[in-house]
């Protein structure tokens, strides 16, 4: 073991090559194509003219090929952002560590290495400078990094375009050069100078530098170009560029290339290489010296002697005295702090303002007596003033990465493990199969098990355990990963405080059960029963069965009742606010997951709707752990952390978005509209991330297959509810329709349709049978803050989280509100209730730290305050509080939920059960207005049914040859509504001594009459 001259620490331990009998060309000859062996070889030669003490960092190590043709002893680490390539450093056993990562976001912390070096990997770069300054943070003082890239005589010198220009065809030299960079992938061909500008104001320091490859050596690496493309086709086949690796076969290459190889560096060259130190933690003056190239003869000595070439002791003569003289200069927050920013007014003006604005836009918004409300002008007044304040404090500044595209042809090569996924796809199809009416017909149970052994099995089969490199152990990670105990104790506290919220009598508010919670009843209770077995199939309206499986244990349990039917909707509820904490803690910070959580807990909307028999509730918390975990999944891949099983979980929410309404049709169009935005903005990420987005995919069809081969069986049933509601032609046409009537045109009304839209969640507008409180879905402060928050994600909006949210919000109030009848909707934006928490948690957590900026000597860089995580946790409370307060308050004691149809099935039901329906028969004076059919009555009167013990009595005018049905026994009941109370002379004529007695009601008084007769007593 040799050890570090400068740290007198061990270094890597020797490895013995292959080739290590044979010389740097042959080296890469034997083993790439031509055109690359001789660029390397010569590239190869000037590493043992180099000092790099270790440890020692690869920037962009790729399949480390290069590596291992170089060095005689290990790297400690290997970075690179390309999975396939890594994978191959990983197995060469070149390096200590191999990690994936950013070069702009390395995982290591300050002043790590004592040298570098990135071989022909930064010119393909977009952002270089982001990665140079990265790379400068890791190494230690004086440390050295060595780089080498093409320069600007590359595309001067290439012959092909040499040729056009000499025929004056300056375009078509012009498209050659460009097109032999988009072939090479060259971001950068720059000269000396402006490298030399890049390294200083990472705070590295030229300490040599020169050009190599003639314009000969050019033309050859040109020309091989062509010749490389059998190689290609058998690196594609085979896996090896070289299948014949032997000087007999390989001889006249090498006699072509050895001139080039040995050729003395000229005062121009096709490549640059530079040795560069770091002497500062920040910029520094840009300083080129002169060159000062090897010769060949030096290059030669140190190959043959396994040493580096002494470097003079003044190598800083050509550094500019500034430079020198100060080793580390003062760092930003130094500098602050002598000269402590003044408080600034028009900031706070600026900031003040878009408040004020929002504030204003919230109050008309929310006292809008018209349709479409008004307001919405002044949030867009508040978003520019909040743009100017986000201008003149500097903040929201635009962050880029460093990216290099790659096309990993191995893996198209599908391992053994990976054929496993067809026969977890037969698995489902087969318990598809059984549940739609296989013979004999399977139990549900069973065939749920089945289709869940199929998931399990493609999960395994998509997953990659093995061969794959270490993750970085320092660096960024989950957040608070190591005070799990912190999370999981705030997780029970969140879940049972909003448990406990959700489940406080459950069965008396709502004080009625909706219709559309007895139509979902009536299908739980079928499922209950064992007379519906499919639960891949749709039922009342066309909502998926899946869920009415769970919902019908406490059914099953407990009997069809209103607590029954609203078991399970407090605890998807409470689960929902965990998960969004976790979710804004991921994504975040702590303080937006607790805020967001808090908000969420006492937000009466999403109160209302974990409180009610519906599945709606379920929507959001499907969507949100899709969306959330898609969050995560891109953004640790991009970090540069292994994301296979996040993947993974992504495509298992994704596919059981499928069966909940509201979700599954949204969610599509939310993930074709981020595939957009990732396509413009960052394809680079979207390329290295491909294996595993099509690993998730394909886990999402096979969780969602059935249910897909349900709508597929059945065409129509998808889109019913979207084609019953939907506002253009071909749908309802309403739109059409409102325009001829009205005389406006279809762009004004549909202009409209989007503001009542945009405004669902800031205006008194409900129109949902499930809900009109009466009140904006969100009070004041949270609808300002949501404002904010929407604002503060338009502002981030190349990033993926932020992304994620608006594309959520926006697709929703599109499809789900503007296009739709009876807009706005709060049933079908309840989904969207854990997302409008998160935006205002963002809100208010950015308005909080924008006022910490806005101290004297403050900056909004600076780190958390200790007080601010439970100041902002007071302002959620009482904004949760006063949530909870109007809905378990005001809007109880308003009873405005449901209508009077409903409450009078409500009290029809309760009556019907204190009889005994084995002995009793029913009439209800109901039709037209209503009939015995009204949802609420069967599912809760299970002792009476349609045209055998409860019958509907049509009106004296319409009943034609109707006939009472005459029961010989028992007890007989006539139930009128008002309107139909005249009719009672006749049955009182029919059927004396009766008693008559009426049942109050809210939504009218009274509800409805009885008169009530014992067949003894006429």
């Amino acid at each position: 073991m040799t050890t570090n001259q400068q740290t007198n620490k061990p270094t890597n331990q020797q490895t013995s090559s292959p080739f290590a009998a044979d010389d740097l060309l042959w080296r890469q000859l034997k083993t790439i194509p031509a055109f690359r062996a001789i660029l390397r070889a010569v590239e190869s030669r000037f590493y043992y003219a180099v000092d790099l003490p270790g440890p020692t960092l690869d920037v962009g190590c790729g399949d480390g090929h290069f590596a291992q043709m170089t060095f005689d002893r290990r790297i400690d680490v290997g970075i690179d952002p390309w999975w396939g390539p890594l994978n191959k450093a990983y197995r060469s056993d070149q390096y200590d560590q191999v990690l994936q990562g950013m070069g702009d976001r390395l995982p290591f912390p300050d002043h790590t290495f004592a040298s570098a070096f990135s071989n022909s990997v930064l010119e393909h770069i977009p952002d270089v400078q982001a990665v140079l300054n990265d790379t400068s943070r890791v190494l230690q003082m004086n440390g050295r990094f060595l780089i080498t890239m093409p320069s600007q005589y590359f595309t001067e010198w290439l012959g092909g375009a040499q040729f056009f220009d000499k025929l004056n065809l300056s375009g078509l030299a012009d498209r050659y050069r460009n097109g032999f960079n988009f072939i090479s992938r060259h971001v950068h061909t720059d000269s000396p100078e402006v490298w030399a500008a890049r390294l200083a104001a990472a705070g590295l320091a030229v300490e040599r530098w020169q050009y190599y490859f003639s314009p000969q050596a050019l033309h050859a690496l040109e020309l091989g170009h062509a010749q490389g493309l059998p190689a290609a086709a058998m690196h594609f086949l085979t896996g090896h560029w070289i299948v014949a690796p032997w000087e007999s076969s390989l001889g006249m290459t090498e006699r072509w290339l050895r001139p080039f190889y040995n050729e003395e560096a000229q005062e121009r060259g096709a490549y640059v290489l530079f040795v560069a130190r770091k002497v500062a933690d920040g910029p520094i003056e840009a300083h080129l010296p002169p060159a000062r190239p090897f010769t060949i003869a030096e290059l030669e000595t140190a190959v043959q002697r396994r040493q580096p070439l002494p470097q003079p002791s003044d190598w800083s003569a050509g550094v500019p005295p500034a430079v020198v003289a100060r080793e580390k200069p003062a760092l930003p927050e130094e500098q602050e702090e002598e000269n402590p920013r003044p408080f600034d007014i028009l900031a706070a003006g600026l900031l003040l303002l878009a408040v004020a604005l929002a504030f204003i836009g919230q109050s008309t918004a929310a006292g809008a007596t018209t349709s479409p409300p008004g307001g919405l002008r002044w949030f867009v007044y508040s978003f520019v003033a909040l743009l100017l304040f986000v201008w003149r404090v500097g903040s929201g500044r635009r962050e880029g990465g460093g990216k290099r595209p790659s096309l990993n042809l191995r893996a198209l090569t599908i391992s053994r493990r990976r054929w496993w996924y067809l026969a977890g796809l037969l698995l489902v199809v087969f318990a598809n199969r059984q549940a739609a009416g296989g013979n004999p017909p399977w139990p549900p149970l069973l065939t749920l098990s089945l289709w869940l052994v199929g998931v399990a099995v493609g999960f395994y089969a998509l997953y990659s355990p093995s061969a794959r490199p270490p993750e970085a152990s320092e660096g960024r990670g989950p957040p608070l990963a190591a005070n799990r105990r912190f999370l999981l104790i705030g997780s029970l506290v969140l879940f049972f405080t909003a448990l406990l919220i959700r489940a406080a009598g459950l069965t008396s508010h709502p004080f009625i059960l909706n219709g559309l919670e007895a139509g979902i009843g009536l299908d739980v209770s079928a499922v209950a029963n064992g007379l519906a077995r499919n639960p891949f199939a749709t039922g009342w309206l066309t909502n998926p069965t899946l869920p009415y499986f769970l919902m019908a244990v406490p059914v099953k349990l407990l009997g069809p009742s209103v607590l029954s039917i609203r078991f399970l909707s407090p605890l998807i509820g409470a689960l929902t606010v965990v998960a969004l904490f976790w979710i804004g803690t991921r994504l975040w910070s702590l303080e937006v997951g607790l805020v967001a959580a808090v908000l969420l807990a006492g937000s009466h909307f999403h109160l209302h709707y974990s409180r009610l028999g519906l599945t709606n509730i379920w929507d959001g918390l499907f969507l949100l752990l899709a969306l959330g975990l898609l969050g995560v999944a891109w953004t640790e891949g991009k970090n540069g952390r292994p994301t296979r099983l996040a993947w993974l979980l992504t495509g298992l929410l994704i596919g059981l978005n499928a069966y909940v309404y509201t979700a599954s049709h949204l969610l599509p169009l939310i993930l074709l509209a981020l595939l957009l935005v990732a396509l413009l903005i960052d394809r680079a990420a979207l390329r290295q991330q491909a294996g595993h987005i099509v690993a998730a995919a394909l886990l999402a069809l096979l969780v969602a297959l059935p249910q897909i081969l349900f709508y597929a069986a059945n065409p129509g049933v998808f889109m019913d509810r979207f084609q019953s509601y939907g506002i253009l032609s071909g749908q309802t046409g309403w739109l059409a329709q409102e325009a001829i009537s009205t005389g406006r045109s279809q762009l004004a009304l549909f202009g409209e349709q989007m503001q009542r839209a945009l405004l669902a969640f800031n205006a008194a507008g409900d129109v949902s049978p499930a809900y009109r409180p009466g009140v904006p879905l969100l009070s004041t402060i949270p609808a300002i803050l949501l404002a904010l928050g929407v604002m503060v994600a338009l502002l981030h909006w190349r990033q993926a989280r932020y992304a994620l949210l608006l594309a959520a919000l926006g697709i929703t109030l599109l499809f789900g509100g503007a296009l739709l009848l009876e807009t706005p909707s709060s049933h079908r934006l309840v989904l969207l209730a854990p997302l409008l928490s998160l935006l205002a948690a963002l809100g208010l957590v950015a308005l909080g730290r924008w006022a910490l900026a806005l101290r004297p000597g403050g900056n909004d860089d600076d780190g958390r305050p200790d007080w601010l995580i439970p100041a902002l946790l007071i302002v959620a409370m009482l904004l949760s509080l006063n949530e909870m307060f109007f809905y378990y308050g005001r809007y109880r004691l308003a009873y405005t939920f449901g209508d009077r149809n409903t409450e009078v099935a409500q009290g029809i039901a309760d009556y019907l059960n204190t009889l005994d329906g084995a002995n009793a028969t029913a009439y209800f004076y109901g039709p037209p207005g209503m009939y015995v059919s009204f949802p609420t009555i069967p599912f809760l009167a299970t002792g009476f049914h349609e045209n055998q013990n409860l019958f509907d009595v049509p009106p004296a005018d319409a009943a034609g040859e109707f006939t009472l049905p005459q029961p010989a026994s028992g007890s007989l009941a006539f139930i009128f509504l008002p309107e139909r109370i005249d009719e009672l002379g006749a049955v009182e004529e029919m059927a004396g001594n009766g008693r008559f007695f009426s049942f109050p009601g809210h939504h009218a008084d009274p509800l409805f009459y009885v008169y009530e007769v014992e067949l003894g007593e006429r």
